[in-house]
């Protein structure tokens, strides 16, 4: 086996196993290359939900730093 690939036992849902072999059979795959494609999707989907979070609390943080520039400006013209 390949030094890259790991053998791993999984428990399924038997009819959705069935479903999907035949789904692959029409793409001449196998139900390892299905597996590869979703675990690959969920990693790069987490990827991008963790630099969105980030994105997210710098977009926030911004947000409250102009809000306390707006504030202290507004302050400053009442003087």
């Amino acid at each position: 086996m390949n030094k890259n690939k790991v053998r791993i036992n999984i428990t399924v849902d038997r009819e959705k196993l069935e479903k999907a072999k035949t789904k692959l059979n029409l793409f001449g795959g196998k139900l390892s290359t299905l597996f590869n494609a979703y675990l690959t999707e969920f990693v790069e989907s987490m990827s991008r939900d963790i630099n969105n979070k980030n994105y997210e609390k710098r977009f926030e943080d911004i947000e409250r730093r102009l809000r306390r520039i707006e504030t202290m400006q507004n302050k400053t013209k009442h003087f």
